[in-house]
């Protein structure tokens, strides 16, 4: 199931002005369940009206030292047909992972990618948006609009959406460095990426993905919100968790169908090798909260289940009601990646054991419970320090086994 954030873009060539999205508001404690509700015009950015002229530098970009320095993003379309993409590489199979090629190389700083199908897809990173027609055979650079893309998500070879905007620097490090706690605005485009344009939206647009050119989600300020009118409206599907000190939770998303997504609230802090994540299945009545992190308090969260392992990794979206979540423990020992398939909606969350081969997972993509692949680092002991080598697993089996089918040092 298909879902994207991306990374992004320096420059301010498509769009000729782009404004900055009002401060955020701050976060409501949230239910377990929150009824749908519209959004007031006070929590939306992006209706039409005088626009601040693009500036080179405007934006901004995450420190250098803080971009990751392995592979970053996963996606299959089909379970012979798929792409990952890092600091310095675009890797590609066409059967299943038994055997990669590299169809680029260089510095190339990508953190995501986002497929349509086997030929037409996107990979984006600091300074660059790359688009394919031929499946990754040949990659092209497309026009750099201003406000700064950090993410797409494309629901055919000509429509998409993106994230763009807003600042990095404070994102939790699951989220990656390519979504922003603050700033963000909502773009589209009609053209495959080469124009975009501004599409109204909550505040603080921290993710988003559609399903159709009408229907989609968006993280926004730690909240989860809904449209069915391609941005001209939205509903609050839930109001999250407040963050400590006005700083916002980060809400990721990703979409199950045309009226289901799956999303995890992330907060900024971290203590006692914990850090602070909420998961939740949402449809059109709103939002469920389905597991946290126990260790620190959700104020108006009330939820029992545990999230795997003590810091959050990555989420995959499966369908409407099946999805996997990934975490990692660092105070567990190297090779702890546990894992939970989640089903009926999230009423049933099932433990798998660990991730084989992995200590921190950066990113998943299964197409069913028993077939997925994963991407991220382990840790061997060297002369004098750790030497963390990059690695693509997979398996076929819902867990049992795990084949490492990919591996180098970054």
């Amino acid at each position: 199931m298909r879902v994207r954030w991306l990374a992004t873009v320096a420059g301010c060539a498509a769009l000729a002005a782009c404004a900055s999205a009002p401060p955020g508001q701050a976060g409501a404690p949230a239910a377990a369940t929150v009824t749908a509700s519209p959004v007031s015009s006070g929590q939306v950015s992006g209706a039409p009206g005088p626009e601040a002229a693009c500036r080179p530098g405007q934006g901004r970009r995450a420190p250098a030292g803080s971009l990751p320095a392995g592979l970053t993003g996963v996606q299959f379309v089909s379970p012979r047909q798929g792409w990952a993409v890092g600091s310095d590489r675009i890797l590609a199979t066409s059967d299943g992972g038994a055997h990669w090629r590299i169809q680029d190389r260089g510095r190339l700083g990508l953190t995501s990618l986002d497929f349509v199908n086997g030929s037409d897809g996107w990979a984006v990173g600091r300074g660059r948006v790359l688009g394919t027609t031929d499946g990754g055979a040949h990659w092209h650079a497309l026009p750099e609009p201003c406000p700064l893309i950090d993410a797409v998500h494309f629901v055919s070879p000509s429509v998409g959406f993106a994230v763009a905007g807003g600042t990095v620097a404070a994102a939790p490090a699951a989220a990656g460095p390519a979504v922003p706690p603050r700033n963000g605005v909502l773009l589209a485009t009609g053209d495959g990426g080469r124009a975009w344009h501004r599409v109204p939206a909550p505040v603080d647009v921290q993710s988003a993905c559609f399903t159709d050119p009408a229907r989609g989600w968006a993280g926004a300020h730690g909240r989860l919100y809904r449209t069915v009118d391609g941005g001209a409206t939205w509903a609050l599907a839930t109001a999250g968790v407040g963050g400590a000190g006005g700083q916002p939770y980060l809400m990721t998303v990703q979409c199950a169908g045309p009226d289901a997504a799956w999303a995890l609230d992330l907060g900024t802090g971290a203590a006692m090798s914990q850090a602070p994540v909420v998961g939740y299945h949402a449809g059109p009545a709103g939002a469920k909260a389905i597991f946290a992190e126990q260790y620190f308090p959700h104020p108006g969260v009330r939820v029992t289940a545990e999230a795997p392992g003590s810091y959050p990794g990555p989420l995959s979206a499966i369908g409407p009601g099946t999805a996997v979540v990934i975490g990692w423990c660092p105070p567990c020992g190297y090779g702890t990646a546990p894992w939970d398939l989640l089903t009926r909606s999230g009423a049933v969350i099932t433990g798998r054991g660990n991730v084989g081969g992995l200590t921190e997972a950066a990113g998943a993509s299964f197409l069913t419970p028993q077939l997925g692949w994963v991407i991220g680092a382990d840790y061997l002991p060297g002369r004098s320090r750790l030497v963390q080598r990059q690695r693509i697993v997979r398996t076929s089996d819902g867990g049992h086994s795990w084949q490492n089918e990919y591996s180098y040092r970054p």
